[in-house]
């Protein structure tokens, strides 16, 4: 690629004498005079070279200023090499762009940084001084332009746009190191990018420059633009090396500090692309077995108290949409004064699905992920395509360096796809825990939360399945969810490759595909039937082994084991039988989609030999059929096991468990009229807690809306400050009285007032297997003046003592001998 001023009729010799007087734009390889061009007036300098008429000179040069593709200068030639142009242009403005394309996405993570206050040090304080360097170098170039156009020497735009292009690049780099350090970021993936690119593509132009001072004697010409890109060079170098390391640490943290920090947070962008920050636990865990202590804490963006509130602040919105909204209608009378509300339509309740909460969530995350697959699926076909070039090579007479470029653009390729695949997997793991965390706290605060009625329908077995498996299942799908639309997308490549390659006898092979699409479909509806078979037995089984375990010392009074081991073998050959349904329907599908890419290639290679006989089968046709035929092979072994995968996600089940019990509406009718009341009663009902703690009235209760009444006409009056106690015999009500001021109950009739915050201490309490000093104690480190003042107020020292070790005795068996 060339600027050049294109003349018609034009010698040789005198297109190299105008090589020559364009400096740097046109590429004077073996014939540039070696004194500078005698200096003459702007509109009779290519005039006076050339002998040719000013006007004609004047509208040659107008009609042909354009941009040419010098295939013999960059590709038909033993020494290749870009042109100046191209260098000053192309290789400069794509590296830039890229900063200020993506600068909006760092200015987003450096304002919603959680850090602050990097502190001076001499890596950012280098990078600011070496960049302010390669400032002042674009100004001198564009005064140099400046001063060689003022002197009537022939300059083009391009010596103007590049450096100004540079020297505004180089500011905005300044002022994000500054506010990355101001903000606590301790490195940027952008600016390292940016400085790899600019580097990268220097190369070209740092080698034609010290190739034209080999050749030029003695020195080359004009001399300036030489030296300042000698200096602008390696200093670009030295920074893209300092951006390879990371910064030190922040001042200041919003999140708490741990003990042993992960080292992926202080970790450099390169550090982080290779994994190296993982480098140390891993040979640690290669020289001696890992033990907890050797194990690092999360890092904090992964930490149930930054996902849980994010994930809850969309599924909140996405159950207010779900809700049955009703729309009354209000009308006044004047002449009665009255207001009237008529009932309008209301909208049918739907089910929220927990899918839009997932995806407002975790989706920016995800979706970079589903770019990274993206690249990676279109690297993979690049490398059949320099494989056909490769072999193109080796059948042809060729330069050599073309085979050298071959081989090493085959193996960039592969490291590229490694490398976009390892970051894929990555994020799409970490997606899958984030997602895995929020759904196991909903369900668990869903189930602390749950109401009688709602306890009936969900077993313990239940929710322990939903937390364990199922939520399991979302981490285990989300790394290959992308293969939805990659796999499509590879098999479309794939085939319109094969077609340019092979023609219509493609349509063989996809013939091939469509038949086993059915053969998917039947073996998809199978596995969701062997599916739900197993979850239901597994929720019985869960069950029934909570009640073996809760109930075991009865079991083993009364010597029931064997009873009780025939029904849990009875579930366990159910699952047997479900499962080994669900291996021979898994083998098959393997043996089918494993042998499809064969089958496909077979009757492909078939059907172009035997269509016409000038079809012939050569190496580049089969070889890189085959490299096609390969790729297909992934995206047609994970289709059928993603599909299954999908089907056994219930999102459903989420929204039906976290959902349940939601019977009360706030309609317009009750709304007004209740602020109505409210409005006239707020001065008496302020005072009323200041004379009554807790209150029922009239209070009639059920453990369930269809239940009957468990108590009934409750008057009850606490006044503040007392000590009270409901002394009863078993099954007296007692504990449905507490319930009831808790709110446990359906309130039938009546009305509860309750002031300030309840705590409540169940009689079932969570006693941990360990000593009765660890209980006490219950995770916390040890103060032993605390401790002894909570031994005191709960009056536990005469029961320490006799106790045969003390608070040091090991409770066990669900602490029973302890209620003794």
């Amino acid at each position: 690629m060339t600027c050049t001023h294109k003349f018609t009729s034009l010698p040789l010799q005198l297109e190299r004498i105008q090589g020559s007087l364009m400096g740097s734009l046109v590429h004077g390889r073996a014939n540039t005079l070696p004194a500078p061009p005698r200096r003459v007036p702007r509109g009779d300098k290519l005039c006076a070279l050339v002998g040719i008429p000013k006007q004609k000179a004047f509208e040659n040069t107008l009609s042909s200023f354009k941009i040419n593709q010098d295939t013999n200068l960059t590709w038909n030639t033993t020494d290749p090499d870009l042109t100046p142009c191209f260098q000053k242009t192309v290789l400069v403005w794509i590296p830039c762009s890229f900063l200020w394309l993506f600068s909006s996405l760092e200015t987003y993570y450096i304002l919603h940084s959680k850090t602050k206050n990097v502190p001076w040090n001499w890596l950012n304080i280098s990078k600011i001084i070496l960049t302010a360097l390669l400032i002042v170098l674009s100004i001198a170039d564009v005064g140099l332009v400046a001063s060689r156009h003022s002197n009537e020497f022939e300059t083009f735009s391009v010596d103007y746009y590049t450096p100004i292009i540079r020297m505004v690049t180089f500011s905005l780099t300044i002022a994000l190191i500054v506010y990355n350090k101001e903000r606590g970021l301790r490195t940027s993936g952008l600016l390292f990018l940016f400085w790899f690119f600019l580097t990268i593509f220097g190369i070209p132009q740092f080698r034609f420059e010290i190739g034209r001072a080999l050749r030029d004697e003695p020195r080359p010409e004009p001399f300036f633009p030489f030296v300042s890109y000698m200096i602008y060079y390696p200093v670009t170098v030295a920074i893209f090396i300092l951006n390879c390391f990371a910064d030190a640490p922040p001042k200041y943290s919003e999140y708490p500090p741990v003990e042993n920090p992960c080292p992926e947070q202080g970790a450099s962008f390169l550090s982080k692309l290779f994994f190296s920050w993982f480098d140390a636990l891993a040979w640690k865990g290669f020289r001696k077995p890992l033990e907890t202590s050797d194990l690092w804490n999360m890092n904090p963006e992964d930490t149930s108290s930054e996902i849980v509130p994010m994930f809850d602040k969309y599924w909140e919105k996405s159950k207010r949409k779900s809700e049955k909204v009703p729309s009354p209608k209000a009308t006044f009378r004047k002449t009665s004064g009255r207001i009237d509300f008529v009932s309008g339509k209301q909208k049918t309740k739907q089910q929220a699905s927990v899918l839009p909460a997932i995806c407002k969530a975790f989706g920016p995350t995800f979706l970079f992920g589903s770019a990274l697959k993206l690249f990676n699926d279109i690297l993979t076909f690049v490398s059949p395509q320099i494989l056909r070039l490769l072999i193109s090579f080796v059948e042809g007479d060729e330069p050599v360096w073309k085979g050298y470029l071959y081989a090493v653009l085959m193996l960039l390729t592969a490291a590229l796809q490694t490398l976009f695949l390892a970051q894929y997997f990555n994020r799409m793991f970490i997606v899958g825990l984030r997602i895995r965390t929020a759904l196991i706290s909903a369900i668990y605060r869903k189930a602390l939360k749950m109401s009688n009625s709602a306890r009936k329908e969900s077993t313990v077995g239940e929710i322990v399945n939903l937390m364990s498996v199922d939520a399991q299942r979302f981490m285990d799908l989300t790394g290959y969810l992308s293969m939805i639309w990659s796999a499509p997308l590879q098999i479309a490549l794939a085939l319109y490759f094969l077609w340019d390659i092979l023609g219509p006898s493609v349509l063989a092979g996809l013939a091939v595909m469509i038949v086993l699409i059915p053969v998917n479909g039947f073996i998809a509806n199978k596995a969701k039937t062997l599916q739900i078979r197993q979850m239901k037995n597994k929720d019985e089984r869960v069950k029934l082994m909570n009640e073996i375990l809760s109930g075991m010392k009865v079991l083993k009074l009364y010597a029931w084991e064997p009873s009780f081991e025939q029904q849990v073998i009875k579930i366990r050959n159910k699952e047997v039988k479900v499962l080994k349904q669900a291996a021979y329907l898994n083998a098959g599908t393997s043996f089918i989609w494993s042998c499809a890419p064969f089958l496909v290639s077979l009757v492909t290679f078939a059907t172009y030999v035997l269509v016409d006989e000038n079809n012939v089968l050569d190496p580049k046709t089969a070889f890189v059929s085959l490299a096609l035929f390969n790729i297909l092979r992934m995206p047609f072994t994970i289709m059928p096991g993603m599909i299954v995968a999908v089907i056994e996600v219930s999102l459903v089940t989420f929204a039906t468990f976290v959902l349940s019990d939601t019977n009360n509406v706030l309609d317009a009718k009750t709304a007004f009229v209740s602020l109505s009341l409210f409005n006239i009663l707020r001065f008496p009902l302020s005072m009323l807690p200041m004379l009554i703690s807790n209150m029922v009235q009239n209070g009639t209760f059920s453990w369930g809306s269809d239940d009957p009444p468990v108590l009934k006409n409750i008057n009850l009056k606490l006044p503040q400050g007392s000590l009270v106690a409901v002394v009863g015999t078993v099954g007296s009500g007692k504990s449905s009285l507490i319930s009831a001021l808790l709110g446990e109950l359906d309130k039938l009739t009546g009305r509860v007032n309750t002031k300030g915050s309840i705590a409540y201490v169940p009689q079932q309490a969570w006693i941990q297997n360990c000593t009765l000093r660890d209980n006490i104690i219950f995770g916390k480190s040890m103060d032993h003046s605390t401790y002894l003042r909570v031994i005191e107020a709960c009056a536990l020292k005469p029961d320490l003592e006799m106790l045969p070790a003390g608070d040091q005795t090991e409770i066990g068996e669900k602490a029973s001998w302890l209620k003794n």
